[in-house]
């Protein structure tokens, strides 16, 4: 009888394989619908290059990997609207589906140990070759489990306009102590940074307040304008995430929804800085995003 690691090992190669096999499938979809119209956000340099802006939408639907330099709390964003036929919305139903089993395999992992987890992560890279020597080259053999979760936006009609907005990036910091903080670095994997750490906590008061920053990237928004046709000239609204670019149903010849461009990044913020900032401004420890209050606070 085989144990529940190996069946768990199994579901989830197999459910990896399949969402590259749909990725795979969506793109090619993508790709035949090339008649139709797209926009998406391109860089300065992309425009430059006169990036072909569906093959860019085909790049990050394809992207499940951490790129040079990416932090690891942040995912690959882009507006975009790409036209497709009926045909290719099937495909990507079929593409989110496989997305949702991958996670489904994932999640399935938190009852084994952390060894096993990470020797199961280990055998699902090794798998791939031309994954491996992508992610030898980015100097990073990570999954972007947020990206490969993410599911590829789309509408089952044309709708009249799509605006996007970019939400504000801010930070949540919550009231911790150092019992709490000493639990989540026990549970990292030990290495010289974390037994560092673990020797700062010694060295400060037991019962001093820390506070923990959980930082919120900004988010991509697109507001939906759809017509109601029972109702005159009434319409239907709608507010989606849009991290990537959406697929929208067009027939030949007909134009994209209406749509203001906008920039491929957020715009920068320009807050100034608060006098009252309780936390210092570089953090005790960096491991679990963990910062000293003020002595004129704690």
């Amino acid at each position: 009888m085989q144990s529940f690691s190996a069946i768990a090992r199994i579901n989830l190669l197999a459910c990896f394989e399949a969402l590259l096999a749909q990725i795979d499938a969506l793109c090619i979809a993508v790709r035949r619908d090339s008649a139709l119209p797209t926009w998406v956000s391109r860089t300065e340099a992309e425009l430059i290059e006169n990036l072909d802006m569906r093959s860019k939408a085909i790049q990050i639907y394809r992207a499940l990997w951490y790129e040079d330099s990416q932090d690891g709390r942040e995912t690959v964003t882009c507006p975009g609207i790409v036209g497709v036929s009926p045909a290719t919305l099937v495909v990507a139903h079929a593409c989110n589906t496989a997305k949702d089993e991958f996670k489904n395999a994932v999640l399935a992992l938190k009852a084994l140990s952390r060894t096993e987890v990470r020797g199961l992560m280990d055998d699902l890279h090794r798998r791939w070759d031309t994954v491996a020597i992508a992610m030898r080259r980015m100097g990073a053999a990570r999954l972007n489990l947020k990206q490969a979760y993410r599911h590829v936006p789309f509408l089952e009609r044309r709708p009249l306009k799509i605006g996007f907005t970019w939400s504000k990036q801010g930070r949540v910091i919550q009231r911790t102590s150092v019992a709490a903080a000493r639990c989540l670095l026990e549970q990292r994997v030990e290495t010289p940074q974390t037994r560092l750490e673990l020797q700062r906590l010694l060295e400060i008061d037991k019962n001093e307040p820390l506070a923990r920053v959980r930082r919120v990237c900004p988010h991509l928004r697109a507001n939906i304008v759809f017509p109601e046709p029972e109702h005159g000239h009434q319409v239907l609204r709608r507010l989606m995430q849009a991290p990537i670019p959406i697929l929208v149903p067009l027939q030949y010849g007909e134009r994209l929804p209406e749509f203001v461009a906008v920039t491929p990044d957020p715009p920068v913020s320009l807050r100034l800085r608060r006098a009252d900032v309780r936390i210092e401004d570089e953090p005790f420890l960096p491991s679990v995003q963990l910062y000293r209050y003020r002595s004129s606070y704690r």
